[in-house]
């Protein structure tokens, strides 16, 4: 008798500890059963804990600081609280899609910026070619370099924060856990191809020498400027997969914190 009276103290003990930690979880409709799977489990601890020769007391403590994290369990779970909003899967993709053409503008932007001065170089080769338009080729290759440090300025200016930004990184939302390993699984796959990025943008960045050595070795005139150009050319593009190596999963990161 004092055993089974025992028992229902602890299991009220729990239930108390249970409601105060998911409190903030109380207009959730699926909370409540929850809450039964999670006394289910402490009882089941505290079991295990007697059974291993704990004192009844300890053990409820051992149990409860095992618990401790029900508020985190139950966000991981996909509940959310009234100041909390569930973000839907089209929500969480157009939040990426955002983000992903915000981080693509700001990418074309560096490039273009880094790259700026292959129009001029391109034009200069050329006129040695064709030496009788030399002024029109020179002016040309000026006007391309305005023109590409121009639409590359507006690509950095233009790049539109996502919508629900300040939502999303104070964490002010919960994630089904469908979701959440579906997000898991595209951030795996986004940092295989952020790795390839970051290796391509190295490889580009290092070697963009080469085309000056091989222009040299034509020993023309012009070669020596289209080798210039080409350098340019490789370092754009190796500046654009390395802007996007470095932000091509921070969406689904900020979407995953804890």
């Amino acid at each position: 008798m004092q055993e089974t009276m025992q028992q229902k103290d602890v299991t009220l003990e729990f239930k108390r500890y249970i409601l105060e930690k998911s409190d903030d979880f109380s207009y959730e409709p699926m909370a409540d059963l929850y809450r039964v799977n999670l006394l289910s489990m402490m009882l089941n601890r505290y079991e295990e804990l007697l059974e291993q020769g704990v004192s009844p007391n300890q053990a409820v403590r051992e149990t409860q600081r095992a618990f401790d994290d029900i508020a985190q369990r139950m966000r991981y779970e996909g509940f959310s609280t009234e100041k909390e909003k569930s973000l839907s899967e089209n929500e969480a993709e157009r939040y990426i899609r955002e983000s992903s053409a915000k981080l693509h503008k700001r990418a074309l932007g560096v490039c273009l910026l880094s790259a700026c001065l292959m129009p001029l170089m391109i034009t200069v080769g050329v006129s040695d070619i064709f030496w009788m338009m030399e002024e029109i080729l020179v002016m040309t290759g000026m006007m391309g370099m305005f023109v590409m440090i121009g639409i590359g300025i507006y690509a950095l200016c233009s790049a539109a924060e996502p919508k629900r930004k300040k939502e999303i990184r104070e964490g002010r939302f919960t994630l089904s856990a469908k979701l959440r390993k579906k997000l898991e699984k595209m951030r795996e796959l986004l940092s295989e191809k952020a790795r390839r990025r970051r290796a391509k943008g190295i490889a580009l960045c290092a070697t963009c020498l080469l085309p000056i050595f091989l222009g040299a070795a034509t020993g023309s005139y012009a070669g020596p400027f289209f080798g210039v150009a080409g350098m340019f050319a490789m370092i754009g593009a190796g500046v654009y997969q390395l802007v996007m190596a470095a932000g091509e999963k921070k969406p689904i990161d900020e979407l995953l914190k804890d």
